[in-house]
């Protein structure tokens, strides 16, 4: 049998970290951590160092964690009333279109999955919430940021490989992502075909609160015909003006 991912040990340490905070006892170092989880200390020392680096857990002088300013962000989104609506609006539009329905938000270069719901024919049952992908060849990321300017995306994808990530038709450079964002803007509607897994087309729209994207609203499946391309615009832009009005 397969032993735990690296995700759910790390999500294990993450909330070894928070319940110490939330006990309002001192917190755990590495040592600790890996007594506390039972987990080998190498291991705790490296899932530590990666849950750092995506600001999920910050050290302190003394070696003592406590939870990051990402996972800050992760649990305030849920409190969200947008976020709390989004089911109904997901399992409507992965029920109508036998699509898979997400919602995603950015965290730095990656689009981060808070919520999915498969239709009948959804291609992909392995979706997980707290999945990343590249935020720059997906349809959900990319619609994340269609607010973006071309400085703003040097800034973000800085250092990013782009070369053998995603699928034949993903970005392979910055200047290449901004091309593509100009003409989803100039279309009110992401779309992006064989860019993250060949064979998937993935349709998406911004989640706008207090004027600023905060999340995106995407179907994903095999490909549409343009009559079917139309109807999801459509309910995409329904379903993202109902969450807008929570």
């Amino acid at each position: 049998m397969d032993g735990p991912s690296s995700l759910s040990q790390g999500l294990t340490l993450l909330g070894a970290v928070v319940d110490r905070e939330r006990s309002g006892r001192p917190g755990h170092n590495a040592s600790r951590l890996a007594e506390t989880t039972g987990m080998e200390r190498s291991r705790v020392s490296r899932l530590t160092q990666e849950l750092r680096t995506l600001d999920y857990l910050d050290r302190d002088e003394g070696s003592v964690f406590r939870a990051g300013p990402a996972f800050f962000r992760a649990a305030g989104a849920l409190n969200e009333p947008w976020l709390r609506g989004a089911r109904r609006e997901l399992r409507r539009l992965a029920s109508r279109f036998g699509m898979t329905a997400r919602i995603t938000v950015a965290e730095g270069p990656r689009a981060l999955l808070l919520r999915c719901e498969s239709g009948p024919r959804a291609q992909d049952a392995s979706l997980r919430p707290g999945m990343t992908t590249p935020v720059w060849c997906t349809g959900g990321g990319r619609a994340l940021l269609l607010d973006h300017d071309r400085p703003a995306l040097e800034a973000l994808l800085d250092g990013v490989q782009f070369v053998g990530v995603g699928g034949p038709a993903a970005a392979r450079s910055v200047a290449e992502v901004a091309d593509l964002l100009a003409r989803d803007q100039a279309e009110g509607l992401v779309c992006a075909v064989d860019e993250y897994v060949a064979g998937i087309t993935e349709f998406a729209l911004p989640v706008r609160v207090r004027g600023e994207i905060a999340a995106s609203v995407s179907v994903e499946g095999a490909p549409v015909p343009l009559a079917t391309r139309a109807a999801i615009r459509r309910a995409l832009g329904a379903a993202v003006s109902r969450l807008e009005s929570l």
